[in-house]
Formats: structure tokens, C-alpha cells, sequence
């Protein structure tokens, strides 16, 4: 019976649990929407230089090794584009900041740094429709010869040996709107150009590692319920109501049966106390013609005939109780059940 009881209960919280996650599937039908994009970018510089007699043209090209005390300002031609697989709405920006970083033995210990706003935050709200691209294209100018000069200006002014470089960051960020998915989406994407300022000779090194191809997407919940979840979760929930019927029918046949159990117990030994002999074991091991009796009455009926003590011991606590009578080829039995109605 306590297994019956255990499976029932076990049965009852698969079947609800069950119904709860359809109910949960049924009612909030989760959809993943996602936009496409591709991102384009390029950036391409000249070096610009003072006037001299070394060189012909007034700048250089991109990739070649620049003389540093001939360089005045560097010009940064950049372009960004997103193509996107839907329209449409928000805002975006971007600006570009130039870092000076001074160091002495350790490129990576900065000693002073300086921020340069070449073009500062620069904005654009898209509130057209049909608009699935972001275009931008712009000319970022970096005064070579004045930030050389800022740096040993500083070092001369506090007697520091200096070394530096001049990082340029272009960051482009997007706050964007699509049909279909619920939350803003929110992005940056960057290029880097690094420019040494300590040397006789230097290179520039770009870093543009922001082409290519992905998506953003957002998990939405429609309006629409899964009849069919829905109804296989009624059946589970009709399920789990009725083990838990089952369970608690047990418990209250359990309950009443074991009342009268113990009310029967305590007037047997109540009532009968001088004829029983309480005992924890049976050690006779002799085989006994063994006879079951349906009553205590019928046991004390033995009893006068044959005057031999009644042996009682509880075989289950609250569940079932043995009364035996013990003659030298029989054994009287009266077995107490806590039974079931």
C-alpha cells in the first residue's frame, strides 16, 4: 500500500509538471526574429608633408615608410555601411578620438595621455520608411606635426626621456528599431589606426577587422495559443488531478483504518490484560498445525478450552498485530489488520 501511495504521488507531480510547461508553451508562443546584415567598411589615409626638397608630390601614399620630421598632418578617408534585411528606425553616430599615449621604458605603462576630438559625436535619426541602410562617409584630419610637438613639449617641461604613438579610434554606433522584434538594438563597431611619433621613420598600422556577415535577433511572443499544446496539457492537468485524487483517498482510508486498528488494539489489551503475555519474538521454532481464527472472540473461546497463555506482539507499528495460543501440536492465530474499508 505505501508503494501504491509513493507511486501516486510521483505520477500526480510528472502529470502536473507536464501541464504546466504545455499550459506555459500553449499561452506564450516564443518566435525567433532575426535581421540579416552585412557590414562594409574601408579606411584609407594620406600623409601630408611640410615643405621640402626631398620629395616631389605634397603627400604619400598609403603603406610607405614616412620620414617623420617631414610630416605635417595625416588625412583618414573612411567608410562604414550596414545593409540590413529590414527597415528600419532610430538613430546612429559615430566620431573619432585621437589617443596620445607617453611612455618611458614600458609601451604598455603609460606615463601621460592626451585625448583629441577630431570629429566629435556626430548624429543621425532615421524616421523614413523603407530605409535599410546605414551609410557613412567622412574625412578625419590628424594634425602629425602638433601632437609630435605636445609630446616633447610635455617631456621637456617635467625633464622626461619620452617615447609615444597616437592611437585613432573611428566608432560607429547604432540604436535601432525592426518590425518584429520588441527590444532596441543596440551595437558599436570600431577601426583603429596606430601611429608611431617617437621615431625617425615609422609606419601606420590599421586594424579593420569589422566586415562581414551576421544578424540580430530576439526571442518575441505572439498572440497566437497552440490549440494542441493546450489540449494535451488539460489531459496531463486532468491527470494529475485525478492521482491526486487517488492519493488523497488513500490517505484518508489509511487514517481511518488505522484509527480503528488502534481502537480495537488498546480494547483487546484493555479488556483483556490478565490473558495476554506481551512478547518481541517468537522463538518456538516447532512446526505447529497452524489455524487461523477471524475474531479475538474466537481466540478466547481457545483459550478457555485450552488455558494457555495469548501471546500478543506488534508485527507493524499502527498497521498489524499477531495474537497467538500456543498448544504442543497447534497454533491458534488472530491476525489485526489495519484494513481498507
Amino acid at each position: 500500500m505505501r508503494f501504491r501511495h509513493f507511486l501516486y504521488i510521483i505520477c500526480m507531480f510528472l502529470f502536473a509538471i507536464l501541464a504546466y510547461f504545455l499550459f506555459e508553451r500553449g499561452f506564450h508562443v516564443k518566435t525567433k526574429m532575426a535581421v540579416d546584415y552585412q557590414t562594409t567598411s574601408s579606411l584609407n589615409y594620406r600623409v601630408y608633408l611640410k615643405d621640402n626638397d626631398e620629395y616631389q608630390g605634397r603627400y604619400q601614399k598609403m603603406n610607405e615608410r614616412y620620414l617623420s620630421a617631414l610630416v605635417s598632418n595625416i588625412t583618414f578617408d573612411f567608410n562604414y555601411q550596414k545593409l540590413y534585411s529590414k527597415d528600419m528606425s532610430g538613430y546612429y553616430s559615430y566620431d573619432v578620438v585621437g589617443l596620445l599615449h607617453a611612455y618611458q621604458d614600458d609601451i604598455t605603462d603609460d606615463v601621460w595621455t592626451k585625448e583629441y576630438r577630431i570629429i566629435d559625436n556626430k548624429t543621425m535619426v532615421i524616421n523614413q520608411n523603407n530605409v535599410k541602410v546605414i551609410d557613412i562617409s567622412d574625412r578625419a584630419v590628424v594634425n602629425y606635426d602638433k601632437i609630435k610637438d605636445d609630446l616633447k613639449t610635455f617631456g621637456e617641461k617635467y625633464n622626461l626621456n619620452l617615447q609615444g604613438y597616437l592611437e585613432v579610434y573611428f566608432t560607429f554606433k547604432e540604436n535601432l528599431n525592426f518590425s518584429g522584434i520588441d527590444k532596441v538594438i543596440s551595437d558599436e563597431d570600431e577601426m583603429v589606426a596606430v601611429i608611431p611619433l617617437s621615431y625617425d621613420t615609422f609606419k601606420i598600422n590599421l586594424k579593420n577587422d569589422i566586415n562581414g556577415i551576421d544578424n540580430y535577433y530576439d526571442f518575441s511572443t505572439r498572440a497566437d495559443v497552440n490549440y494542441f499544446l493546450m489540449i494535451v496539457g488539460a489531459f496531463s492537468l486532468s491527470l494529475a488531478i485525478s492521482f491526486l485524487a487517488l492519493v488523497i483517498r488513500e490517505m484518508v482510508l489509511s487514517t481511518d483504518s488505522r484509527i480503528i486498528y488502534i481502537r480495537k488494539l488498546k480494547k483487546i489489551l484493555a479488556e483483556h490484560d490478565d490473558k495476554i503475555v506481551k512478547i518481541k519474538k517468537f522463538y518456538n521454532k516447532k512446526k505447529y498445525n497452524l489455524i487461523y481464527v477471524d475474531s479475538f472472540s474466537e481466540l478466547l473461546d481457545v483459550y478457555d478450552t485450552v488455558r494457555n497463555p495469548i501471546s500478543f506482539r506488534e508485527v507493524r507499528k499502527n498497521e498489524e498485530a499477531l495474537f497467538i495460543i500456543i498448544d504442543e501440536n497447534s497454533a491458534w492465530i488472530y491476525q489485526l489488520l489495519a484494513k481498507k474499508k
